[in-house]
Formats: structure tokens, sequence, C-alpha cells
């Protein structure tokens, strides 16, 4: 046992010393927990901070995205696409580099290119690739065959229009050429078509309308083999009416200027209606004969005539040869700018038709 040093009597007392603090374990258990929580409170905060900046620094989607529907003007108006004012859908956004319209000829559909009206520091200016929609009617880039269409000034405004009898005409197909005038064969794959109209487009790009007139039409561009034409008007016209002239005898498409005779492989022609556009190529060559289908000029070797006997009387015509009334009987049919026939020998004679829209055609006959 160990024994403290007595007191010695004179000394000054020393200070009694306090046992060490004892910490009670509730109040650590606290202040451990506040810690914890001063901790997580900094974490979260932090984290906070981070997404509130993120949300205020990220690109925003632009108001006008590829998909949507938006207007034609110059400044475009969005619209919800069944909205009748949205003409245009939004093929695409590229940078808005001058000029701008040649980076939107990527996207095969669009037909415009403007800039967006909105532009924002997280959206710069971009170009908005336009494409026309259906409720777009005037854009020939939204038609399709079969659509009805005005067009006015050889193609300058091309309106879509409901078919009906005032419809003139029906879109066959559509192309896409690289220049106007069109010279690398408009319209060619499609064989029924009659008419061609070129509009330049976006970048420069060259929208092509193969068209073909409606019934309710009387273009002589929509005739067919038999059909017939006003003399006067040279437009079709139902084959007994007064002042019916001519009849089709061949229509065909080409891609040069015809030269004569336009109609080589027609006998008797007598008139020939050359049309063409002044934004294509395409030429349509209508060859016409006498609307009579009778004429001597259709004769060929075999074939019956009557009036042959009537002296000062109008030309023979052909007749089925069980008409007792046939008098005559074709010989010879000669084609070519020399054609003609013998010098006549006793009653015989001959229909000479010299070279013009024709080759030249010569029918000879003899009487019964």
């Amino acid at each position: 046992m160990t024994h403290s040093a007595p007191f010695q009597h004179g000394e000054p007392m020393p200070a009694p010393t306090a046992p060490p603090f004892a910490e009670s374990p509730t109040v650590g258990s606290l202040r451990k927990r506040w810690a914890l929580w001063v901790v997580l409170v900094a974490v979260v905060a932090g984290v906070a901070a981070g997404v509130a900046g993120y949300v205020l620094t990220r690109t925003q989607p632009p108001a006008m995205a590829v998909g949507d529907c938006v207007s034609g003007a110059d400044v475009p108006v969005e619209y919800g696409c069944d909205d009748e004012r949205a003409t245009y859908r939004i093929a695409g956004r590229e940078s808005a580099q001058w000029p701008f319209g040649v980076l939107c000829t990527k996207y095969a559909d669009a037909t415009r290119a403007v800039l967006d009206p909105q532009p924002a520091e997280s959206n710069p200016a971009a170009a908005l690739c336009l494409s026309p929609t259906r409720a777009n009617t005037t854009d020939p880039g939204a038609l399709l065959a079969g659509d009805c269409v005005d067009v006015k000034k050889g193609g300058e405004t091309i309106v879509r229009i409901t078919c009906g009898e005032s419809a003139a005409l029906a879109v066959v197909a559509i192309e896409t050429h690289a220049k106007v005038p069109v010279t690398d064969r408009a319209c060619e794959a499609h064989a029924t078509t009659r008419d061609a109209f070129a509009q330049v487009s976006l970048g420069g790009r060259v929208i092509v309308v193969c068209a073909r007139p409606t019934a309710a039409s009387t273009s002589m561009t929509g005739s067919e083999v038999g059909d017939c034409a006003a003399a006067t008007t040279m437009a079709l016209a139902p084959c007994d009416q007064p002042g019916v002239r001519h009849r089709v005898l061949s229509v065909r498409t080409q891609h040069v200027e015809p030269m004569a005779p336009q109609c080589p492989d027609d006998g008797n022609v007598n008139a020939v209606v050359v049309h063409a556009g002044s934004t294509t190529d395409l030429r349509v060559v209508v060859c016409l004969g006498p609307a009579n289908p009778q004429h001597l000029g259709y004769g060929k070797p075999g074939d019956c005539l009557i009036g042959f006997g009537a002296a000062g009387g109008p030309a023979p015509e052909l007749v089925d040869c069980a008409d007792p009334a046939a008098d005559a009987t074709v010989t010879e049919v000669r084609r070519g700018a020399d054609a003609e026939c013998p010098r006549p020998v006793g009653a015989s004679g001959g229909f000479t038709l010299k070279p013009g829209a024709g080759a030249g055609l010569a029918v000879c006959y003899v009487p019964l």
C-alpha cells in the first residue's frame, strides 16, 4: 500500500483535484447524429446545385424541331400537322451558313429552306429544311400521281385542284432534274405523259410535273387515234359535229424538234400539231388526216370506190365492195416524195398528195 506524505503544519493545503468529467452516452450520440446530418445536408445541397446548374446550362430542344409542321411564310409559324395552315414539315435542321438552301439538298423531299425565327443561346441560328405537306396546294413537291392541277403561264403557276369536269390536267408522275430548261428527256419513263412543266426548287434542283389531259379536256395533246378535231380551233370535238375536218392518225412523244415530214409513217396527212413547252424538251406530235373515214386517201389495194363515173362531181370515196354502186377499185398505193400514179390509160385515175407533214402519197385506181 502506498502512503502519501503527511501534511506538515504550516504548509498550504493543496487544492483538491477534481476527477475527470465523464461524458454521458446520450449526449455523445446526439453530437454524432448532428454531425452526420450536417454532412448529408451538405451532400444534398451539392447535388442539387449540380442538377440546377445542368438544367440551366443544358441545350434545350428547339421549338421548331424535325418532324414539326409550320406555315409556308418567310417567317414560319408552327402549327399542328393536322392544321390546314401547316403547309410544310421540318425535314431537317442545319447550321445557318450561307447559302443555307444548299445545305438542305441532302433531304430528298425538301423544297424550301428558311431561318429558324426563334434562335436562342442554347439553340443558335439554324436553317429549317422544309418538305411540303398535302395541305400545300401550290408547291409541286407535294403533288402525287393522280392529282389534278390547274396550270398557268406555261407551268409558272401549278395549283392542285379537285378532279372533276373543270380539271384539265392530271399528274402522271413527279421527277427531279438538274436544270431548267430540262434537256435530259423529261418524263421519258412515263409513257402516258403528254405535257411536262418544270419549276426551280431548293438549291437549284428542278421539279418536273409529268401530266396528261383529263377526259374533260379538249386539248389535242390528250387525243387518241380516231379522235376528231375542229378545223378552226384544232380542239377535240365529236366526229359528227359540224365543222369537224380532221381525224387523229397517230400521236407520239419525242425529245427533239420534229423535222419535216413530221408524219412520215402516216399516208393521208393533211395537218400536224406539235406541242412543246418552254421549260422541258418533251414534244408531242399529233398527225391528222381527213375526218371522213371514206376519204380516197385512206384506200388500200383491193378497196372499192364509188363516184368514179360522176364527171365533175366530188372525188370518189371508199365503199364496201359488196355495194352494187361500187364502180372502181384501188390498184396501188405509193409513198414518198415522188409518189404518183401512172399516166391514165383509158379511164384509170389517181389521188396524189404532195409531201408536207406527210412524206407524199399516191392512190391509184381503175374502173370496175
